[in-house]
């Protein structure tokens, strides 16, 4: 049997924790190299690009995957606040495994649940 599973607030901490720990570069709609260079899991990410860097509160991007989930769809628009790092959110929430894009004048972010063979109970 295939169950149906939409990605969840624990796939966000893991890519975050994936992230800091490999050094892994990305790009964002304002910088082409982005990277967390620490992370303090509950607390805070750092947050480097370029030109600078900032410390961004986990419970900033919590805040904007509950925007997500509630909406099930978003642009950089809808996750401003909290935390002011729209074009961040985005980078790291489309790099999910079950999120797509709805390309337009705007880019939007779309959860869409994937499919997963559904455990077996053995009893």
């Amino acid at each position: 049997m295939v169950a149906v599973v939409t990605p969840g607030w624990a796939e966000v901490e893991a890519l975050l924790g994936k992230l800091a720990a490999s050094g892994e570069t990305f790009t964002t709609a304002i910088s082409p190299a982005n990277w967390i260079s620490r992370y303090e899991p509950g607390r805070r990410i750092r947050l480097e690009w370029e030109a600078d860097s900032s410390w961004v509160d986990v419970e900033n991007i919590r805040g904007c995957w509950e925007t997500f989930e509630r909406l099930g769809r978003i642009r950089r628009s809808d996750v401003l606040d909290p935390g002011r790092c729209s074009a961040f959110m985005m980078a790291l929430f489309e790099r999910i495994e079950g999120i797509g894009q709805e390309p337009g004048d705007e880019l939007y972010l779309v959860l869409r649940p994937s499919a997963q063979p559904k455990p077996q109970l053995h009893g």
